[in-house]
């Protein structure tokens, strides 16, 4: 019986532990600034290039259009 619980409670701490890990994440501020290195209109279409620019160029958590221009959503 007690060989079962104890991995049990390693999954439990687990668990525990990244939901944790989680809520800080989304606790966190976020900005939404325009993107500095899209360019054209943003369309719901685009939102795989806009995305892609945020993430891999300015280093932001994610891209989004709003009102056909991208934003990038960034840590305040």
């Amino acid at each position: 019986m007690e060989k079962k619980s104890l991995p049990g409670l390693c999954f439990l701490f687990l668990v525990l532990f990244l939901t944790q890990e989680e809520s800080v994440v989304i606790g966190a501020k976020v900005c939404q600034v325009p993107s500095r290195t899209f360019t054209g209109v943003c369309v719901p279409l685009d939102f795989p290039f806009c995305d892609s620019d945020c993430k891999k160029k300015e280093h932001a958590i994610k891209g989004k259009c709003v009102a056909f221009s991208c934003y990038c959503i960034k840590g305040c």
